[in-house]
């Protein structure tokens, strides 16, 4: 899996196709090895452990969900966002999913970041074995939900995407 370092996400034509839908991730993982020296230890476990349960109950397509920027085609934003059920820190998770279901072409692009202080998380380890434990329930409440039916992925004639058209 290669992630792209440019941060320039460009589409020549405003009315594209549905096989050209695509929701873009952020990604600081092309800087993990340089930003895991800069983070507390058990801020980097925490990391690695939530990238784990990613690629365990939604997807391996990403490797940071969690990054701040995300750029969505209008189509996809507006079924994704209309059917999302999260609205806590896992939501990024609940993306990609509905992405993965919808065949919604997930591109992660590279950008470049730097830890400061002042973040909405709280960086007390109590504080973020909490927001870990509720993010790993959030992802395994949106795997058994959609899994088991009791959400549904609202598929829209108008957004469905051909998804043999995207692999070529």
């Amino acid at each position: 899996h290669q992630i792209a370092t440019t941060t320039t996400v460009t589409t020549s034509n405003t009315s594209c196709s549905s096989a050209a839908m695509i929701a873009a991730f952020g990604s600081r993982s092309h800087l993990e090895t340089d930003s895991s020296a800069q983070r507390s230890f058990v801020r980097t476990v925490l990391m690695k452990a939530f990238h784990f349960f990613v690629s365990l109950f939604v997807s391996s397509k990403v490797h940071d969900t969690q990054c701040g920027f995300k750029l969505f085609h209008e189509r996809a934003s507006q079924v994704i966002f209309d059917t999302l059920h999260l609205r806590r820190w896992a939501f990024d998770t609940e993306v990609v999913l509905l992405c993965d279901q919808l065949g919604i072409q997930i591109l992660e692009v590279g950008v470049p970041w730097q830890e400061v202080d002042g973040s909405k998380l709280s960086t007390s380890k109590l504080a973020l074995a909490i927001v870990s434990i509720t993010m790993l329930r959030d992802m395994v409440c949106v795997r058994t939900c959609y899994s088991l039916g009791i959400w549904k992925v609202q598929k829209r004639k108008d957004i469905i995407v051909n998804t043999h058209n995207m692999n070529t």
